[in-house]
């Protein structure tokens, strides 16, 4: 259930990003992962605020999602506070390797912005 949700919520952000901002003449990258999260919905967007402000993205919060933005690349955190997970969305306008890279200093900075979560899950995560 939880990996059909992230699947579809990837296909929607790729739509998004992907059409709305990508440059005609470069190939965009789209990475996905997640993180579970014991956070209250409130909690879940500051926390993902707090980690992609200290990667010095520029950072929007809106009820369900914190988006941030440095140069070309964008992040968005969708957090799914009933179901105890955050996903994570990149875009990386220049390089596929970039993506990855961002994706896991996100997840780092994710997890350090919040209490450890229960045992049981954590993962996914690939070029979409």
């Amino acid at each position: 259930m939880l990996a059909r949700l992230a699947t579809r919520l990837a296909a929607l952000g790729l739509v998004a990003l992907g059409l709305g901002m990508a440059p005609a003449a470069q190939a965009a990258w789209m990475w996905t992962g997640w993180e579970d999260t014991p956070a209250t919905q409130d909690d879940c967007l500051q926390q993902a605020a707090s980690a992609l402000r200290s990667m010095n993205f520029t950072v929007t919060v809106n009820p369900q999602t914190t988006f941030g933005w440095r140069g070309q690349d964008g992040v968005s955190v969708r957090c799914i506070a009933e179901r105890r997970v955050a996903v994570i969305f990149v875009y990386a306008a220049t390089a596929s390797e970039e993506g990855r890279v961002i994706l896991e200093q996100v997840r780092h900075a994710f997890k350090a912005a919040v209490a450890p979560p229960p045992p049981g899950r954590s993962g996914g995560g690939g070029k979409f």
